[in-house]
């Protein structure tokens, strides 16, 4: 068990693939929407349409606008790929739950002593919208923010928040995420334990470029494996 004899104070967690299937829910459900209006523009089915957005999200990595790519190979008017990924992000907002681990290792790490704060990227108010279906509004979490791309408010603002408001050093603090090029590389860029979830897009492209990002100190494939690191002690561990 990872214990806490007041080294680790806080537990920050991503949210979307960390406390959730994103990748095989809300992010397939946003392409087979978006996937209607890209077929009539190309004269296409929307099944094509569909297997054209995870194509060239597979060319062109994650951190592309697949949709500009997209508008460019079809010769589509230029506005169309704004259209596509406001049409992608808005999808409705339902049938998700959580991975089934997560509430019982949240009261556990709250029994232990541990602050846990949710920290979740995006516009503000679909990031709510998905906490609220999650059922995640309640004592789990002592603190919820949200860096709101909208407003040029990144992960890292929200950290650096927290390490003031608690008043905590950077080691005292675990941050748990999926994505390399986000939460993790603003952890560890602060000095903050950085712990990779290893499910969905962002993991799976991570580990086509690690040569590329900084490696997070631990990785876990459930979020119960929390409970068994040994960021404090000498219990067994999968730190790299």
């Amino acid at each position: 068990m990872l214990n806490n004899p007041k080294k680790i104070k806080t537990i920050i967690f991503d949210l979307d693939d960390t406390l959730y299937d994103c990748s095989g829910t809300l992010v397939l459900r946003g392409r087979r929407g978006v996937a209607k209006t890209i077929a009539k523009l190309i004269n296409g089915s929307e099944d094509e349409a569909y297997q054209l957005q995870l194509e060239t999200e597979e060319k062109y990595g994650i951190r592309v606008n697949i949709y500009e790519k997209i508008v460019e190979l079809y010769n589509l008017p230029s506005t169309c790929a704004k259209e596509f990924l406001s049409e992608f992000v808005q999808v409705a907002i339902s049938n998700i739950t959580l991975f089934p681990d997560v509430i019982d290792t949240l009261i556990q790490l709250k029994t232990l002593g541990y602050r846990r704060i949710l920290v979740s990227s995006g516009d503000e108010k679909i990031q709510r919208k998905k906490i609220d279906v999650l059922g995640l509004n309640n004592s789990y979490f002592d603190e919820i923010l949200i860096a709101d791309r909208n407003n040029s408010y990144t992960k890292k603002n929200c950290f650096k928040e927290i390490m003031q408001r608690y008043n905590l050093k950077p080691e005292e603090i675990i941050c748990v995420g999926d994505k390399i090029d986000d939460e993790l590389t603003a952890g560890k860029s602060l000095g903050i334990i950085t712990v990779m979830f290893e499910h969905g897009r962002h993991f799976k492209a991570y580990l086509k470029e690690q040569d590329k990002h900084i490696k997070p100190d631990y990785f876990i494939k459930h979020i119960k494996n929390l409970l068994e690191l040994s960021v404090v002690n000498n219990l067994k561990t999968n730190k790299l």
